[in-house]
């Protein structure tokens, strides 16, 4: 049987992509298995398991969970997580007309906090929308113009300009409206698509609701709180020191682009995954989280991590929760997130295990933190 060891060797071999992983003790965070490889930048010093990395995607747990805190605390009223989006008043009322067309109609008044938070807002995603049916970013997400060389690849974005709700590039949103909102999916609750737009939505919302900037949301809520020095919201909440390419940040590659070596500005994730953290950082997040230390009352985590199984959802997710998925991989079940640099987040519960790191690369194999586990179970 291969051992942890020879499974991580063989993910890594031949990449120069920095990588960083940690296995450890669901309960306790005792640390059984941590390994780095490759390098932290092209022609720089070797990886560190400390180094810190883009999470992407992982970072919608981190919103998930500042939502759920502010609607546990009735900052949404008697609703909670089932106001509709329109109620917060986030988007003026004219966006919120445009914001979901499906066939002519505009259906975007029935969003809900819960539906962005599950995907199944019906909201076609302005990252990148149909990968599996495009065989990679449709042409007009963001990162399918990016890589088309329509756009910037150094644009620094924010998440809504309101002033130029026009023009496709003053933000995400704006890309979002401009691009592709008057093909909306489904009504609302209807079926699952992954939606980095609910996401940057999401943002906003906790913006609107504590009256802070979501960097420093984020930083009062849960970073502080545990202790987590080393982990922040990119572009926003950067911490001193920070070299104009972001060294110490490690690389993340994009086939054969390293992207921050390169220039290309990662400002677009924002609420849907810009932090920045380290392995062991992020997972003792997931085991705060799982452990019920982010919330006050029991029902809140019941809440974000029981699965449900919309119409839509493929294997090997088992299920949807709040800012996490389900997923069963080498006969285990997991549950956490996933960044499209194969960032992983999971917990195996079941085995007292979990499991936090990177390959930094988007086509390094996507089960890589499974064959981890399997090999340790």
């Amino acid at each position: 049987m291969a051992t942890i060891d020879s499974v991580f060797d063989t993910l890594v071999a031949g990449q120069a992509a920095g990588a960083a992983v940690r296995v450890e003790r669901l309960s306790s965070g005792q640390c059984l298995f941590e390994r780095a490889a490759g390098l932290l930048r092209q022609g720089g010093r070797a990886m560190q398991s400390d180094d810190r990395y883009h999470l992407a995607s992982i970072g919608k747990t981190f919103t998930a969970a500042l939502v759920l805190q502010l609607a546990e605390e009735g900052r949404f009223g008697a609703a909670g997580i089932d106001t509709p989006l329109a109620a917060t008043g986030v988007l003026p009322m004219a966006v919120m007309d445009r914001l979901l067309l499906v066939q002519g109609r505009s259906l975007g008044h029935a969003i809900t906090l819960r539906h962005l938070l599950q995907h199944t807002g019906g909201l076609r995603d302005a990252m990148v929308d149909d990968r599996d049916q495009c065989g990679g970013p449709a042409p007009a997400s963001l990162i399918g113009a990016l890589m088309a060389g329509r756009v910037d690849p150094a644009h620094r974005w924010v998440p809504w300009d309101a002033r130029l709700p026009g023009v496709p590039q003053a933000g995400v949103l704006n890309w979002y409206l401009h691009e592709v909102a008057d093909a909306g999916l489904a009504a609302p609750g209807a079926a699952f698509h992954y939606s980095d737009t609910g996401y940057v939505l999401l943002g906003l919302v906790t913006e609107a609701t504590t009256g802070l900037p979501l960097h420093q949301a984020l930083q009062q809520r849960l970073l502080a709180p545990l202790g987590l020095l080393d982990t922040y919201l990119a572009y926003s909440g950067d911490p001193a020191g920070l070299a104009a390419d972001r060294l110490p940040e490690s690389e993340p590659w994009m086939g054969d682009r390293p992207c921050l070596s390169a220039g290309v500005s990662l400002s677009f994730d924002w609420g849907g995954g810009g932090i920045v953290s380290t392995a062991a950082e992020q997972a003792a997040l997931l085991r705060a989280l799982l452990q019920g230390r982010l919330f006050r009352q029991a029902d809140t985590l019941q809440a974000m991590t029981i699965a449900t199984q919309p119409d839509g959802l493929l294997p090997p997710r088992t299920g949807v929760g709040l800012g996490l998925f389900h997923t069963r991989l080498q006969g285990i079940d997991f549950i956490g997130h996933s960044g499209a640099w194969r960032c992983k987040l999971f917990a195996a519960p079941a085995l007292d295990l979990l499991v936090a790191g990177t390959l930094n690369r988007a086509d390094a194999p996507d089960d890589w933190h499974a064959r981890l586990v399997a090999a340790l179970a």
